[in-house]
């Protein structure tokens, strides 16, 4: 019988992340990927992460000349509509080969001891007594059987374990519509002159390295419903632009943009990654967002295997500590974004670049929207309203924004310590959520 303590769905970042971790911790891991080693990792050739992050996880450190190395560069800007004002920020930004950087994680988890099978693709979970005690998934050779403490989710967007799971067994098996996906269409492009690497609010597009040469550049762009959306905001950077540049490829993906399951933990399985929501509510990244919450899973996960009881109940604190260190914060961001996007038009977002009210350096920089920080932006709202910069309409809209955002991070953060008071948290969650709405 193939037995292990974790089995893991999925061998990206995520799932080459946890593996690593728990390997190292003594345990016995095995890796299921449905992808050949060839082609793992192959979606996107360039993804960004800021150098406090690669040191923050531990992740594998590279550098210039090695093949998982693209560039690096810490020259950005936050610019808005008319490119008339720009915010410049500071951190340190590594393009890495997604690839190439997949491969090298997953070569560092097998090297701490934990085991990989390719072109195994997740069909159902295997249940003893109405509990998960393991995986079935399809290989070359047919139907394998595979037995473990624990069963971790990390197969991505289409979180083929979570969907899997039956109703009312403690994660939410809810499937990701157009509406809850971003999706991102990258142009890399070589420019007749270095343009700045810039970040445009009002058509979530930017500018970003692709190599060292300075002219060389990935025009992303992203919304939220279809790739014709995205195509639109490309359409309209361009035209604001002017910019001239000869195309090179085309790459096109989609992220989550939708809060997380309620919870990620039910007995013996654990939802973490792309396949749990895990992704930054400013930008859609996920990569590092997911480690958070995979620091957070293997503390608690490890302590319940010594235990020998990896049961939702024992889980349990890795809903209430990933929502104290990142949820809630994480929550406030995305309930407040969302209602400002639907609501601030073109010519008003100009006007909070210029006036500095809530775009301003200390937030771009910081990379996250506090408490303090909303609460600052009231007067300088009034103040707008008043010199006509913003409409009443649109104060309405981030009023309720505000109040949302505040509530929501509250309400995280008294997320219940036990499974106990958990479907009443969740129904005040629900009503709040719908009041969010989806972001445009």
């Amino acid at each position: 019988m193939n037995k292990y303590d974790v089995v893991i769905i999925g061998a990206a970042t995520s799932g080459a992340y946890f593996a690593r971790k728990m390997a190292k911790l003594g345990y016995s891991v095995k890796m299921v990927e449905k992808l050949s080693p060839e082609k793992l990792g192959t979606r996107m050739d360039i993804f960004h992460v800021s150098e406090t992050d690669l040191k923050t996880f531990e992740m594998p450190a590279v550098k210039s000349g090695d093949p998982e190395w693209a560039f690096s560069f810490t020259d950005n800007h936050f610019s808005s509509p008319s490119n008339k004002y720009a915010i410049p920020t500071t951190a340190e930004t590594v393009g890495l080969h997604m690839h190439e950087y997949v491969a090298l994680m997953v070569k560092l988890a097998v090297e701490a001891g934990a085991e990989i099978e390719y072109s195994a693709s997740f069909r159902e979970f295997i249940f003893e007594n109405g509990v998960i005690c393991g995986i079935r998934c399809e290989t070359g050779n047919g139907i394998e059987e595979i037995y473990a403490g624990t069963v971790v989710d990390c197969s991505g967007s289409a979180a083929a374990a979570r969907c899997a799971l039956p109703n009312g067994y403690g994660v939410e098996n809810f499937r990701l519509t157009d509406e809850d996906m971003f999706y991102v269409i990258l142009r890399y492009a070589r420019f007749n002159e270095k343009p700045i690497n810039t970040f445009w609010l009002n058509t979530k597009s930017w500018y970003a390295p692709f190599s060292m040469n300075g002219t060389e550049k990935i025009i992303g762009t992203g919304a939220t419903g279809s790739y014709e959306r995205a195509q639109r905001d490309a359409d309209k950077l361009d035209a604001a632009t002017g910019d001239s540049f000869e195309q090179i490829r085309i790459e096109k993906g989609t992220t989550p943009y939708r809060r997380p399951p309620y919870s990620f933990v039910a007995d013996n399985f654990i939802a973490a990654g792309d396949a749990a929501c895990l992704t930054k509510p400013d930008c859609g990244e996920g990569v590092t967002s997911s480690m958070v919450m995979m620091d957070i899973a293997a503390k608690v996960l490890d302590a319940a295997l010594k235990n020998g009881d990896t049961s939702k109940k024992a889980l349990w604190s890795i809903n209430r500590e990933y929502n104290r260190v990142q949820g809630a914060d994480f929550s406030l961001v995305r309930a407040f974004l969302t209602k400002v996007v639907n609501c601030v038009k073109d010519e008003e977002i100009e006007y909070c670049f210029e006036n500095e009210i809530i775009l301003n350096s200390k937030f771009l920089n910081n990379g996250k929207i506090t408490p303090s920080d909303i609460l600052k932006t009231l007067g300088g709202i009034v103040s707008a309203i008043s010199k006509k910069g913003i409409s009443k309409k649109t104060m309405a809209g981030v009023l309720g924004g505000i109040k949302l955002a505040l509530e929501l991070r509250q309400h995280y953060l008294a997320f219940p310590a036990a499974p106990d008071g958990f479907e009443k948290w969740c129904a005040k969650s629900e009503k709040l959520w719908s009041k969010v709405g989806k972001i445009q």
